[in-house]
């Protein structure tokens, strides 16, 4: 990349800063799962090195620097004004495993060394085709043998449809100067596409709902993502063949639900089952329209062919988040996501036995169970041999029902005398209404009083003391009903995996 095409990026960046998010799928522990499932050693997560390219202001990577106090992390960013935000975060929350530097990855210090990790979230697609180049150079020369690359990027073919909505935003608004009016009048152009109105096609259908989609991301999203330049999107056998020059090969996609056919129709299944995996994926792309990959990249000496099954005998098991947060909502977990498969009896005994497990794993969170509970469990319920549980488990984390981990997560089942809250959660908790949680996600919380209960759960605290706290919140209340209320405060905590 030329000093002035950096420049330019980096003005876009400091002059509408790009709001960031945790990414659960970029974490280490993730990246190690997947690895460990697909047949890979990979580094411990305890004491890795992680690098991410275009950090911006840290949100990503700061928490997991906050939770793995022995690991390594660096992150670059061509954007001064997000580095200096980052670092104003990290010198706040006293971090000393975590470094910040504004660099092109390009120029990134050779003293920094290898890395087990290499995360580049929403960077592929919109850097210049040398500036690709340069971020598989990196990993080919610092990607430790076992380590895992996370790369997102715009993908086709639906993006075609995304482009047709990009190429008309381009139009209408690329004369105006002005950053915020570009965002005024794109935003104003996709509400009135978005209209229903008589069309010709039906198929004009798919860029309305393009435009509703525009119409409410947020200012930075609309900016940087669809109105952004260059902004590329590539087929996945192009990217795969891309890292392939590199030494680099395709391990698994982040998300494994993504490489599931469920949902496809019998005859698609079929026409996919005989090809081999990147043919495969390449497929199921077609088949899903798909427009955004999250794909994990190893060295092509490492590569592996699937998920290795027995892999899972020495793992943990949690309900998925999404099972989690409908119990939360007063839904029955066990029947939130199960689909069976067509001509299949709901209350055939498998699937039944299937969903009390989700119903056990969800009253659980966020613990994770050893899969050897799980099939103490499976054997206490039927005289099925335990060593099906590995299949069952793999199948359920494929069609995201389940979450595995290879390690036990920090996350805390029960609150003791003296809670505890990461300390990311409490540094937030004092400053704004989003909060990143143990497991990397973000969530919004919008209670002022939450808040405030969980910024004072330091660990100093009993719940007595805890109890005088928060006294003053309620300054009506009995004694007794502010104890409950704070119980009930901690137990909604522990349940999205705020508390160590």
């Amino acid at each position: 990349m030329t000093s002035r095409t950096t420049a330019d990026l980096a003005e876009k960046y400091d002059t509408v800063a790009y709001v960031g998010q945790p990414n659960p799928l970029t974490h280490p522990a993730h990246l190690a799962t997947v690895a460990t499932l697909f047949g890979l050693a990979p580094p411990s997560v305890a004491t890795c090195r992680v690098l991410e390219v275009g950090c911006g202001d840290g949100a990503n990577l700061l928490p997991m620097a906050v939770a793995l106090p022995r690991a390594r992390f660096v992150g670059c960013d061509i954007a001064p004004r997000a580095i200096e935000a980052a670092r104003t975060v990290a010198a706040e929350l006293g971090l000393a495993n975590a470094t910040l530097h504004t660099e092109d990855l390009a120029s990134l210090p050779a003293q920094l060394g290898d890395f087990d990790y290499i995360i580049a979230h929403g960077l592929y697609s919109w850097v210049p085709a040398t500036v690709r180049d340069s971020l598989f150079t990196l990993a080919a020369q610092r990607l430790s043998p076992n380590g895992v690359m996370f790369v997102s990027y715009n993908a086709y073919p639906g993006c075609h449809i995304r482009r047709a909505a990009w190429d008309i935003l381009h139009f209408h608004t690329d004369a105006i100067v002005d950053p915020q009016a570009r965002i005024k009048a794109a935003r104003t152009l996709a509400g009135l596409l978005a209209e229903p109105g008589a069309t010709h096609e039906a198929s004009d259908a798919l860029l309305r709902e393009e435009f509703r989609r525009i119409e409410s991301r947020s200012d930075s999203a609309l900016f940087h993502d669809d109105m952004g330049s260059p902004n590329d999107p590539v087929y996945f056998h192009e990217f795969i063949a891309h890292a392939q020059r590199f030494g680099l090969d395709f391990l698994a996609e982040a998300s494994l639900p993504m490489m599931s056919v469920g949902g496809l129709s019998a005859n698609m299944s079929r026409f996919v089952a005989e090809m081999d995996r990147l043919e495969r994926e390449q497929y199921i792309d077609f088949a899903r329209m798909r427009r955004f990959r999250q794909t994990l990249l190893c060295r092509a000496a490492a590569s592996t062919t699937g998920i290795v099954v027995a892999t899972i005998a020495d793992m943990y098991v949690s309900a998925a988040t999404p099972l989690i947060r409908s119990s939360l909502a007063g839904k029955d977990p066990g029947a939130a996501l199960i689909a069976t498969d067509p001509g299949s009896e709901s209350s055939a005994p498998e699937v039944a036995l299937l969903r009390d497990l989700l119903r056990w794993l969800v009253a659980q969170s966020p613990r994770a169970a050893p899969v050897a509970e799980v099939k103490a469990w499976y054997r206490a319920r039927t005289p099925a041999p335990p060593a099906e549980v590995e299949t069952i488990l793999a199948e359920a984390c494929v069609r995201g029902w389940v979450q595995l981990h290879a390690d036990a997560p920090a996350a805390a089942f029960v609150t003791g005398e003296f809670p505890v809250a990461s300390p990311m959660a409490r540094w937030q908790a004092s400053r704004q209404e989003q909060i990143t949680n143990l497991r990397h996600e973000s969530l919004r919380l919008p209670d002022a009083t939450a808040r405030r209960l969980l910024a004072l759960l330091d660990g100093t605290r009993s719940r007595v003391a805890l109890h005088a706290a928060m006294a003053v919140a309620w300054p009506e209340s009995p004694v007794a009903e502010i104890r409950q209320r704070i119980d009930d405060y901690l137990g909604h905590f522990a349940k999205l995996a705020l508390l160590t």
